[in-house]
């Protein structure tokens, strides 16, 4: 299990790279997720979860993650071709998933009975 070191360099990551890939700046998403608060605290916010200075609990993920288009899984995959699977997988319809997700059970030998 990664230290809650390592999970908090993983987030930051995740997320400067997600609001990236959306084109959107600490600000934006600091006000897409902050709706109530000064727009300024929003970008002061996720600079501070970029930055590692803070760390955003469970509720918060899920923000930031429905704000950003991604799946939560998304902002702690720990390595970045994981990071990529799930964008991808998500992205798919249901019926593909399913497919695709036997596919991988049955390459890494973990098919469900």
């Amino acid at each position: 299990m990664p230290s809650p070191t390592v999970i908090t360099a993983t987030f930051s990551k995740r997320l400067s790279e997600a609001r990236a890939l959306r084109g959107l700046s600490q600000r934006a998403l600091g006000a897409l997720v902050d709706k109530d608060q000064d727009k300024n605290r929003g970008a002061v916010l996720i600079n501070r979860y970029e930055r590692e200075r803070n760390q955003a609990d469970m509720t918060k993920a899920a923000e930031l993650a429905k704000a950003l288009d991604v799946p939560v899984a998304y902002l702690f995959a720990e390595d970045d071709d994981l990071a990529a699977a799930i964008l991808a997988f998500a992205k798919l319809p249901s019926a593909e998933r399913q497919r695709m997700r036997e596919e991988l059970e049955r390459l890494a030998g973990t098919q469900r009975g």
